[in-house]
């Protein structure tokens, strides 16, 4: 089993592609090879498994897309704060350092024609005070933001991923 698993998450890895020099990072910033390897790294051992290599989740196993909602979703304050508070992060053993990686490189790699032009990348402690706030029905949370982010004129239907 754990044999077919690291093979699993090898071919993806190698799949993904492997990163040299740096990279165009979220609203013109950069980053690094070693930080955006990190984030994928990071995201390959801890999410790929639900959310897939590519980051298409799984409409079946109502596991969301990682392509556009989350670009759409830090257009406003609280729909920023929710990426850090979904179960799989609020509730994950990863430091807040691994989990600012991960966000910021799934941004980046499947959301950057989304992000706002003044987006900035997680900081570890902006990381930390969000994670800190476990909401008691994340769905309810969820909708706030769509009906925040549909009054701007930004529809999202989680059922057409």
């Amino acid at each position: 089993m754990l044999r077919k698993y690291l093979a699993h998450w090898l071919a993806a890895w190698v799949l993904a592609g492997g990163i040299l020099g740096a990279q165009p990072g979220p609203a013109g910033g950069t980053f690094t090879a070693q930080q955006a390897a990190a984030g994928r790294t990071a995201y390959l051992g801890h999410c790929a498994g639900c959310h897939l290599p590519d980051g298409h989740g799984s409409a079946a196993n109502d596991v969301p897309t990682l392509h556009r909602i989350p670009g759409e979703f830090v257009k406003v304050p609280r729909g920023r704060e929710f990426l850090a508070q979904v179960p799989g992060i609020a509730h994950s053993p990863l430091p807040d350092a691994e989990v600012a990686e991960i966000l910021n490189w799934m941004l980046k790699e499947y959301n950057a024609p989304y992000l706002p032009a003044d987006f900035r990348p997680y900081t570890v402690q902006e990381v930390s005070v969000y994670r800190a706030v476990r909401p008691a029905n994340i769905m309810k949370v969820r909708e706030r933001i769509l009906a925040e982010l549909a009054a701007k004129g930004i529809a999202i239907d989680y059922r057409a991923q």
